[in-house]
């Protein structure tokens, strides 16, 4: 004998739309997460940007330090210390010299052009190719000068050079030698990074 299956009981009771409610709850989750993803992904594309310019800044520094010792020995042509003629170029009591804490300002060096040219670098702004600004720059004091031997400036020279008398085979420089200070600036490409080198140059 066959039976029938018994119908399922119908029932009257009114929908409440639970399930309505908790997708919407799982799909507002979701959301929030995949926009706490993109945010994270743009801040880590933000930092490794600034983290590139910064280090493309010093690199320019640096090589901005290197045309300036070029200049001043005169292995780069057409350029050679001269502070009457080179905006770059400071005398010692140049009142025209920027103060120390103008030095990170990009204001300070727009109206600065050194002679000669700039060693280029991917990745970081010349003029020569269209920027606005020069991501290599410096600028040179001339601090002082160094009496050599032949000035009675025995003491002075073996300061420098670490000597004291009779233990050095070369001896000392018999002239004397100027003391230049060069401040060099290196910018990235986003101006987002910069980077401010000094050194005292012995020439």
């Amino acid at each position: 004998m066959i039976t029938q299956p018994k119908p399922l009981p119908a029932t009257n009771a009114p929908q409440e739309g639970f399930v309505l409610i908790v997708g919407l709850v799982i799909l507002g989750l979701l959301t929030m997460l995949a926009l706490s993803s993109m945010r994270d992904t743009t801040m880590q594309e933000k930092m490794a940007g600034a983290s590139r310019d910064s280090g493309l800044a010093f690199q320019a520094a640096e090589s901005a330090l290197r045309d300036a010792e070029n200049c001043i020995t005169g292995t780069t042509d057409g350029c050679a210390f001269d502070a009457a003629a080179n905006d770059a170029h400071f005398n010692e009591a140049d009142a025209a010299f920027p103060a120390h804490n103008t030095l990170f300002n990009a204001t300070t060096w727009a109206t600065i052009d050194p002679p000669g040219d700039a060693t280029p670098l991917e990745g970081v702004p010349s003029k020569k190719k269209g920027d606005a600004t020069d991501g290599v720059n410096y600028i040179v004091r001339k601090a002082g000068t160094v009496a050599g031997e032949g000035d009675d400036g025995v003491a002075k020279t073996n300061a420098l050079t670490g000597c004291s008398a009779g233990d050095c085979s070369g001896g000392g420089d018999s002239s004397s030698q100027a003391i230049y200070e060069i401040t060099a600036r290196g910018a990235g490409a986003s101006g987002a990074g910069q980077s401010v080198l000094r050194v005292y140059y012995r020439y």
